[in-house]
């Protein structure tokens, strides 16, 4: 079954900004794309190093370690050396809570 569990405020998250969180097991990112959010996995599909420690330019997200780059949005792989997508969360806000659907 799946639940939304809420993880974060949106003023927690600043245009541009892109924060890691503990979500059970995982680290889930979320980023803010000029008041749209978006959630992924935080780990690179190239070397499982963190994206949250990468560059937002609109929607593409520069891994710092290696420069993959990934859109947010889809989580699809945009350059080498990542050819994987990154998973992607489905998410919702209801009033400054951010919640993320987590799948069991």
């Amino acid at each position: 079954m799946a639940d939304f569990e809420k993880i974060a405020k949106t003023g927690d998250i600043e245009p541009g900004e892109i924060k890691s969180f503990v979500v059970g097991p995982d680290m889930i990112a979320i980023c803010n794309v000029e008041g749209t959010y978006y959630a992924f996995r935080d780990e690179c599909t190239h070397q499982a190093l963190p994206l949250s420690d990468g560059m937002l330019d609109g929607k593409t997200l520069t891994c710092c370690y290696h420069s993959a780059e990934f859109n947010v949005e889809t989580g699809e792989a945009l350059c080498l050396p990542a050819v994987d997508a990154v998973e992607t969360f489905e998410l919702k806000i209801e009033g400054d809570d951010i919640s993320i659907l987590i799948e069991d």
